[in-house]
């Protein structure tokens, strides 16, 4: 924009230029009449709220001598150089015409003082000044005002017309106007000093060179009457430029004098004035002058018509100094109509009272959002120090900010009077804000117009694009002129702030980028200024990059080496004012989660801050900050940089350590707390289980119910259950215990990093955490353990962690950890009441004496040895560890055997256990358990046999017992390896822990429990005691389980290879005879009877009788109901399995073997349990339902006794036999059948040369009735001597129903008969013996 000819009509340095640039200048500036508010004398106390005071009567009605009311519109400043003021000729409204000033005076002296002054200020401003005011403040004493006399526009006084201005029209001003007065009926009528302040001669008075109307007041007095003589003042003003623009309207323009600018008085030295240019440059210059006061004086519509006519003549002779100030006006005339709020905005204060989220607040630090609205503003008024303390001059009170139309909606409202601050302050004119509150629904629409419609069809109005036009145009022609660099300076701005009123984003940006051309001599101060004012225009357009760029610029102009007065708080505060630019936020997790912007900006932006903020004095935020670099930048640093940023951090908060709070400025915006999230870097975080013996669990567990399985298998869209809560934890913690949060840190610096304090950050319930300090080696992976402990029963939750390294205090939060750890944003426990704690001592006795043999705690294991038969006992001290007493105790054992091998093994009593509760805090409980080593004694194997006696899992045996097979190699059955031909095959039924059961087992093979091995095999038994107690307020929901660990060992003792049963010497018993084999390695005493033992050496075996009594033939069976219901899985169908049971369990109870180690003193049992009998065994076994009767030759022959004959002799041999059944016999058969015992095992039964017997030696019975008696005889001749013995017995065709039957609860028969069965026989046991001799 700048022309080519920009130098052409400029003159060297050193003449009269505009030296001090007021970048705060609106367009509507130029119809406002300037007033100096100045403070004089001593400090006022009230001064700014006096200056806020004046500040509002910007706007007064007055009716001129046409009966028109005018808008008459002020700008108060609080400071004006003079060389602006000559540039009074060249725009009017830079006169300076009114002084207001504000003084305070405690003596006679100082009120000379401030007279002085005062008339000083009239002196300095003699040019331009057109009348002024004194508000005098005193103490409360009497003060003497002399007569005064008239200003020197007093006569206007006489002329002032005042109406009330609250009758104009409701479309030029809002209804509402406390604060706009009009001249003089808004105010009571008191210009002395008399109603406030009683006269006394003898007390001050004011100099006799004192000429200024002054008003007095007390110091702590209210000024109730400011704003009318403010009024007064501004109506006096209005007169005096209305009678200098009558004055000028009426000059003959052939007749005016030419208007100068300060640096053109040289210019037209020695030339013709009376040239036709020269006439037209001076009729130009003077319209143009006319102008400007038609504009001041509030006919705005006809300054219009002025400025055109001015800028036509000073085109014609190129006149462009002028020409541009001529269409700069016009532009302003045109804005002020077109957009009256430009002069009705008023800046909004900053409320404290406001919360951060209001919508009615500025921030003066906002968040950059992408999505931001292009003219998004970021505003703040005056809550940074960089602006001026004393705050720009509004203009109207906010009910005025908006028009009365209801269309204003879209209208917007923008700062008109703002102000220079004087010298003392430390504000300057850059500092000066403009709030704007525009509403961007439709950028195109102008704002509604506050004038009459007919003052808007003036033919010389311009619309938006013109006015754009026109300035662009006055700018270029100012360009021309060196001189009037700051002149163009103030146009551009003001032509920026036009168009951010018409919402034209690129014009606003032309106007400004071309202020950056312009080649200024200034000072720092101003260059700061200028840039400040930049950044504000910038971020009302919604530049914010450009934006935060100058006030990058101004903030190094403060500290700049060519500053005299280096200012780094105002420095820090203006790189502060630059993070929405550089898409910063105080913000770190905002930062972190967004990533926007440029980090190389960003990290020098930071790092600037950090050096301003630790120069300004305050290392509290220097360590803030670097703790935010490293926590936002720490992706875009390099390694060399995360050593250097951390030393840096380190020696920082030695001065002042960072803590986790915000920090709040004196602005009163707040610095959000900073974590160092990545030192140390945080790679698992995981919330531990209680350790299982202080975990807590159900009391009562939870069945399965229904006919479903458990399968582990997933099947896809068929698994429906909702997505579970990711920090939701399925453990419970239980309160006063200390809980356990195991995490993995990583230093990421090359040098070791100590870390302390590091604690848990929890919400919900109390939770007491306990500190842990570690030194980190660098990039080593090290897991760190935090402890606590919940006061509190219910709802936890673990938010992250702290830690406290390189001096700042970090608070690392879970749902702000950077990438790519993935942590939830929080994990949710659940705490329950408090439980008991226990400790377990075992003590195990030995053979009957009590010996310590270990103190164990918790989990612990303890290792038993027991021989197969021998039994111990084992006491458990349970001991009450904690505060809680325990009112719950129950036990159960887990083991990998069966559950009733598990019942003989260890036996307790329950009732024992809860006879002993509760138990109060450390106290004790005895728990006593008896140990067995249950062993089945019957190794079918044999002593070392490689076929083991099967398992009910794996027999392929029948469990029903077929006929008996007669075995001639021995006369004990035993297991053969071949089970085909082996006796047990055929006879033996599956059995387990001593029990027949069927092979049809309930339990499966994959889950198959120990079961009774052979005795010639050691065992290991793993058990677990599992012991579960509870106590307090949570007992009937949760209780704590311990598990103490019991490895039992079983050795063998005695093994019982063979065995069989013998008739004895008389019917009612027999003799059981066994192979024992002594397994242990010591010397045995066995007892096998009462009064009856043996020695047997180690791993040796002897052959035992042992006598019993028959089973008798009425006996029943003493089952339990775990035999019943074995029994119930019997496949048989015959009554021999019942009374093989029956047979088997009498010899099982009458059996008593104990075992005895000589050598190591312990005792033990054996016992026959689970013995198999073949028919002929069962046969001895029990008692014969018939009952015998032999006689020979009609004597009785008792049992064992032997009869002697002579060989050849005849012998009559009678049998009679009893029926005792409650049942007839059917088809028997009774039979009489001789032979020899070899004694060898050969039994001879052909003896046909030997024996003759008349009579037959058989006889069917075809039935035998209820306890009827049968008889036979028969005649028998021995021919041969020697010893024969008489086989008699009577057997049957038909089946056996015996009476002896098993029967379950519900009284139904489980063994019922079947027929086909083979024959049964019973014998007369003993055989009857004969000694034949010759």
């Amino acid at each position: 924009m700048r022309s080519s000819v920009s130098y052409i009509l400029s003159h060297a340095p050193g003449e009269s230029v505009m030296s001090h640039p007021d970048y705060s200048q609106h367009a509507q500036h130029h119809a406002c009449l300037l007033v100096l508010v100045k403070g004089i004398g001593g400090m006022l106390k009230n001064f700014n709220k006096l200056w806020d005071r004046i500040q509002k009567v910007n706007n007064i009605k007055v009716t001129d001598s046409a009966g028109q009311v005018r808008d008459i519109w002020v700008r108060y400043v609080r400071d004006y150089p003079v060389e602006n003021n000559d540039w009074g000729d060249f725009q009017t409204h830079r006169r300076l015409l009114g002084l207001i000033t504000l003084s305070k005076f405690t003596n006679q002296v100082e009120l000379n003082e401030v007279c002085r002054v005062h008339e000083s200020l009239k002196v300095k401003y003699i040019n331009t000044l057109y009348d002024s005011r004194a508000f005098m403040f005193g103490p409360v004493s009497n003060m003497k005002k002399p007569e005064q006399e008239p200003e020197n526009y007093s006569l206007f006084e006489d002329d002032k017309v005042f109406r009330d201005g609250s009758t104009s029209d409701k479309t030029s001003m809002p209804s509402e106007q406390s604060d706009s007065l009009s001249s003089s009926e808004s105010f009571p009528h008191s210009v002395s000093s008399n109603a406030s302040c009683p006269v006394q001669e003898e007390n001050f008075t004011t100099p006799s060179n004192f000429k200024t109307h002054a008003m007095f007041y007390g110091e702590n007095d209210p000024v109730p009457d400011l704003e009318q003589n403010v009024a007064d003042l501004i109506n006096s003003l209005f007169w005096v430029v209305e009678s200098k623009r009558l004055e000028r309207s009426r000059e003959k323009l052939e007749k005016v004098s030419l208007l100068l600018a300060p640096f053109e008085k040289k210019d037209f030295v020695g030339l013709d004035m009376e040239s036709r240019n020269n006439k037209k440059r001076c009729m130009g210059r003077v319209t143009k002058n006319l102008a400007d006061l038609t504009l001041q004086a509030g006919l705005v519509a006809e300054s219009l018509s002025l400025y055109h006519n001015s800028a036509e003549i000073l085109k014609s002779v190129n006149d462009w100094l002028w020409l541009a100030a001529a269409k700069e006006g016009l532009c302003a005339a045109s804005a002020i109509l077109l957009y009256p709020n430009l002069r009705n905005s008023e800046p909004l204060q900053r409320n404290a009272s406001l919360q951060e989220c209001s919508p009615n607040k500025t921030k003066s630090l906002s968040l950059f959002h992408p999505n931001m609205e292009p003219f998004r503003k970021y505003k703040t008024t005056s809550s940074s120090p960089l602006r001026s303390s004393k705050a720009s001059s509004p203009v109207n009170p906010p009910s005025e900010l908006t028009p009365s139309s209801s269309d204003s909606v879209e209208s917007s409202s923008r700062q008109s009077e703002t102000d220079n601050c004087d010298t003392e302050s430390l504000a300057s004119s850059s500092d000066i804000e403009y709030q704007s509150q525009k509403s961007f629904l439709s950028p195109d629409l102008p704002s509604i117009p506050r004038q009459p419609p007919s003052q808007l069809q003036n033919q010389y109005l311009l619309n938006g694009e013109d006015i754009a036009e026109k300035y662009r145009k006055a700018i270029i022609h100012y360009s021309k002129y060196q001189n009037a660099g700051i002149i163009e300076t103030e146009a551009c701005f003001k032509a920026a702030r036009i168009a951010v009123e018409q919402n034209n984003s690129l014009h606003a940006s032309s106007f400004l980028q071309n202020v950056i051309f312009i080649n200024l001599t200034l000072s720092e101060q101003e260059k700061i200024q200028r840039f400040d004012t930049l950044a504000e225009l910038y971020k009302e357009i919604g530049f914010l990059r450009k934006a935060a760029f100058c006030q990058r610029l101004a903030a190094t102009r403060q500290v700049s080496p060519n500053n005299p007065n280096p200012d780094w708080q105002r420095c820090y505060y203006l790189m502060l004012d630059s993070f929405p630019g550089h898409k910063l936020s105080l913000d770190p997790n905002y930062v972190i989660q967004h990533q926007v912007g440029w980090p190389a900006l960003q990290i020098q932006l930071l790092q600037e801050l950090v050096v301003a903020a630790r120069r300004m004095g305050n290392p509290a935020l220097a360590t803030r900050h670097m703790t935010f670099l490293l926590q936002t930048m720490w992706p875009h640093l390099s390694r060399q940089e995360h050593r250097d940023l951390a030393i840096q951090l380190q020696a920082l908060s030695a001065q002042c350590e960072g803590g986790p709070v915000p920090l709040v400025l004196p602005t009163g915006a707040v610095v959000p707390p900073a974590s160092l999230s990545h030192v140390p870097q945080c790679s698992s975080f995981t919330p531990r289980p209680p350790p299982p013996p202080r975990a807590p669990h159900l009391v009562k567990l939870k069945t399965q119910q229904g006919p479903f399985i458990f399968t582990p298998i997933h099947f896809g869209t068929l698994e429906r259950k909702a997505k579970k809560d990711e920090g939701k934890m399925e453990y419970l913690w239980v309160e006063d215990d200390i809980c356990e949060v195991q995490m993995k840190l990583t230093n990421p610096l090359p040098f070791e990093l100590k870390v302390s304090n590091m604690r848990l950050l929890t919400s919900g319930i109390v939770f007491e955490s306990i500190p842990e300090t570690i030194i980190l080696a660098p990039d080593t992976p090290t897991t760190v353990n935090l402890h606590g402990t919940p006061k509190e029963v219910g709802e936890l939750q673990i938010l992250g962690y702290s830690t406290h390294t390189l001096g700042v205090k970090s608070n690392c939060r879970l749902k702000t950890m950077p990438m790519p750890n993935k942590f939830p944003a929080l994990y949710t426990i659940e705490v329950i009441p408090s439980l008991p704690t226990i400790t377990i001592e075992t003590t195990v006795s030995s053979a009957g004496s009590m010996s310590l043999s270990s103190l164990e705690n918790v989990g612990s294991t303890t290792n038993i040895t027991l021989h197969n038969g021998e039994s111990t006992e084992c006491y458990m001290k349970i001991t009450n560890t904690s505060n809680v007493t325990i009112e719950y105790l129950d036990i159960a054992i887990q083991s990998n055997m069966d559950s009733q091998l598990q019942s003989k093994i260890f036996q307790y009593s329950n009732g024992d256990i809860q006879a002993q509760l509760p138990i109060a805090p450390n106290e004790t409980a005895t728990i006593n358990m008896k140990l067995y080593g249950e062993a089945d004694f019957l190794d079918l194997g044999g002593v070392g046999g490689e076929n083991l006696f099967p398992n009910s899992l794996t027999s392929n045996y029948p469990s029903r017992v077929g006929s008996p097979v007669p075995n001639t190699q021995t006369s004990l059955p035993t297991q053969s390896s071949n089970p085909q031909t082996s006796l047990s095959s055929g006879l033996m039924p599956n059995r387990t822990s001593g029990s027949f059961r069927s092979t049809n087992s309930h339990t499966t093979s994959w889950s198959a429990p120990i079961s009774v091995m052979p005795p010639s095999r050691g065992r290991q038994i793993e058990t677990q005691v599992i012991i579960r107690y509870s106590g307090g307020a949570g007992k009937e929901m949760h209780c704590r389980q311990s598990t103490l660990q019991i490895n039992l060992e079983l050795l063998p003792s005695v093994s019982i290879t063979h065995w069989d049963v013998l008739p004895a010497e008389i019917p009612s018993q027999l003799y059981l005879v066994l192979d024992v084999t002594n397994l242990t390695s010591e010397e045995m005493d066995f007892h096998y009877a009462p009064s009856k033992h043996i020695l047997i050496e180690s791993k040796e075996s002897c052959r035992i009788p042992v006598p019993l009594d028959r089973c008798p033939f009425n006996a029943t069976s003493n089952k339990t109901d775990d035999d019943l219901l074995e029994s119930k899985s019997l496949s048989t169908g015959t009554s021999s399995n019942s009374l093989e049971l029956m047979c088997s369990e009498h010899i099982t109870n009458n059996v008593d073997l104990r075992w005895h180690l000589l050598q190591s003193d312990i005792n033990g049992k054996a016992s026959v349990k689970g013995i198999t009998l073949s028919q002929a065994m069962m046969d001895i076994v029990r008692m014969s339902p018939l009952n015998w009767e032999v006689s020979v030759n009609k004597q009785c022959i008792k049992p064992q006794d032997e009869y002697s004959c002579s060989a050849g002799e005849c012998l009559s041999l009678g049998v009679a036999v009893w029926n005792h059944l409650t049942r007839p016999l059917h088809k028997l058969c009774l039979s009489v059948q001789f032979y020899q015992d070899y004694n060898n095992g050969v039994l001879c039964y052909k003896l046909d040369n030997r024996v003759a017997t008349a009579g037959s030696n058989k006889v069917v019975l075809s039935t035998l009735a209820e306890s009827a008696k049968a008889y036979h005889e028969c005649t028998v001749v021995f021919l041969t001597p020697g010893e024969y013995k008489i086989d008699i017995q009577c057997s049957t065709t038909e089946p056996i129903l015996d009476d002896v039957i098993i029967r379950d609860p519900d009284n139904q028969p489980i063994i019922q008969p079947c027929t086909g069965e083979v024959s049964h026989v019973w014998r007369f046991i003993p055989p009857v013996a004969i000694s034949v001799t010759d």
